[in-house]
């Protein structure tokens, strides 16, 4: 049996997002349930939590990630790197444009992107499940039929949503994850990492009283039980999709 979601459900989940995301939804629930993501309750609220982490429920400006970073953030985002605000201003400088620079030398040789270009800054974070990286946008643009390498910004459009995010769970393979209860499990598959676990956590025990809701859940998956999970982290790491 499918989930079926009204309007108004949609809404309920994403108060924030714009009409078009609503709509989009509506008019992709196919790729939805194709994927297997409204096949259950349990499902569709692990799909959905970790959407509301990575673009705050649709709410995040252009569904694109900011790295319009001050100096501090970028030490903070990635300390590893970065022991302190000066150290990122040694590196890159404060003039006009030194965000990007330092985000293509981040993001550089890894995830696909190529050392010294601009794959860093043109393959940032996009979309519900903010895909990040020349091989996702590769991987997930061959699974949802949009050539999303050469035109990276599809990924952020409204209209695409459904789309993108059912050819990401089929990409990362989360349904057995989604099927054991494992949601812990779930997000280091979805991102690569647990590092911001209680984030995905908080969202996630929000959306059971709302998908209970909908006509014909009770028939599908009993209640999920509680996740016990410490408190936030900040913003900086909330967001942070890979260690780099």
């Amino acid at each position: 049996m499918v989930l079926v979601l009204r309007g108004a459900d949609w809404r309920a989940i994403f108060p924030r997002a714009p009409n078009a995301i609503i709509q989009a939804f509506l008019d992709g629930a196919p790729l939805l349930a194709a994927a297997g993501i409204t096949l259950s309750r349990t499902r569709l609220a692990y799909a959905l939590a970790n959407v509301k982490h990575e673009c705050d429920g649709f709410s995040l400006k252009n569904l694109t990630e900011d790295i319009y970073y001050s100096a501090d953030g970028v030490a903070r985002s990635w300390p590893g790197r970065f022991p302190d605000a000066a150290a990122v201003r040694k590196a890159y400088g404060m003039g006009y444009g030194w965000q990007k620079k330092a985000i293509d030398d981040i993001y550089g040789d890894c995830m696909g992107n190529g050392r010294g270009t601009n794959d860093g800054s043109r393959f940032i974070g996009r979309g519900g499940p903010q895909i990040i990286g020349r091989d996702e946008y590769w991987e997930v643009g061959q699974r949802c039929g949009l050539d999303l390498v050469n035109r990276p910004e599809l990924a952020a459009e409204p209209r695409f949503q459904p789309a993108i995010l059912a050819a990401f769970w089929n990409w990362r393979g989360l349904t057995p994850q989604a099927d054991a209860g494992n949601f812990h499990g779930f997000v280091e598959k979805w991102k690569g990492h647990r590092v911001s676990i209680s984030d995905h956590v908080t969202r996630m025990t929000g959306h059971d009283p709302m998908l209970s809701r909908l006509n014909n859940v009770a028939a599908l998956m009993p209640v999920l039980e509680p996740i016990r999970f410490a408190a936030p982290l900040p913003r900086t790491l909330a967001g942070q999709r890979r260690s780099v």
